[in-house]
């Protein structure tokens, strides 16, 4: 095939009752050249002998067991363990549109390192977009403010992990990263489009649950800092301040 392997990585705990939903989605991709690595972290439920049964389906899943509980670790598993010039996350309990990947694809070929699309809010009863009155293209690191700070709904050049990973054993591992991606790429692609849901629904997600484990922006911004260079300083603190 002559489109380059584009690899997509799945963090999954407790997710067996949004398996299905989620697999289904992801290998009826119209974009065929795929791996699909699902990180099982630390789960109690049977989301692995689920992953194992679909499998069985398409040659083009994987599978990679952890004990250790925590999104970040398993995203940077993730990175490690793929081996497709391009990344993209899915969260288990989310579903993507038939096009998420070509039309993401499609925003790289222009020449860019990050394209996002736009992506629905699912509440159990309405599917809003995320973003309303905007238009495809460039976005520059200043204006990229309004872009939610998260993994998903977003393909990206394997080229910008080369040193950097997410914050671990911690809320909010996608905000710690996404200012030094967007300034690593030097701007962000955006396409319009909705190619991603995001389920609000999800009772033992991070984004439902609120306890002191929130309190960590400190710890974030941190992780932030750590990895800022005197050519990124003023651009990502524009776009920190905005977050």
């Amino acid at each position: 095939m002559n489109n380059p392997l584009i690899s997509i990585i799945i963090p999954i705990y407790n997710g067996e009752k949004y398996i299905d939903k989620c697999l289904s989605r992801v290998v009826a991709q119209t974009y065929k050249n795929i791996e699909i690595l699902c990180v099982i972290n630390g789960t109690t439920d049977t989301s692995e002998e689920k992953v194992r049964e679909w499998m069985q389906k398409d040659e083009r899943i994987r599978i990679l067991v952890t004990d250790i509980a925590d999104l970040g670790h398993a995203s940077n598993l993730g990175i490690e363990n793929t081996t497709g010039p391009y990344l993209s996350f899915v969260d288990v309990d989310d579903w993507v549109e038939p096009e998420y990947i070509e039309k993401l694809y499609g925003g790289i070929k222009k020449g860019y390192k990050i394209c996002k699309g736009n992506c629905t809010m699912y509440d159990g009863v309405k599917n809003l977009p995320a973003y309303q009155g905007r238009s495809s293209g460039e976005i520059s690191i200043r204006g990229a403010s309004f872009l939610l700070p998260c993994r998903h709904s977003s393909v990206y050049d394997r080229s910008l992990f080369e040193k950097l990973r997410y914050l671990e054993f911690s809320y909010y591992e996608d905000l710690s990263l996404w200012p030094i991606l967007i300034a690593t790429a030097g701007c962000v692609y955006y396409i319009n489009d909705i190619v991603y849901n995001y389920n609000q629904t999800n009772e033992t997600s991070i984004m439902t649950v609120r306890n002191e484990k929130h309190l960590v922006l400190d710890k974030v911004f941190a992780h932030i800092f750590s990895n800022l260079t005197p050519d990124l300083d003023k651009e990502v603190n524009l776009l920190i301040t905005a977050l």
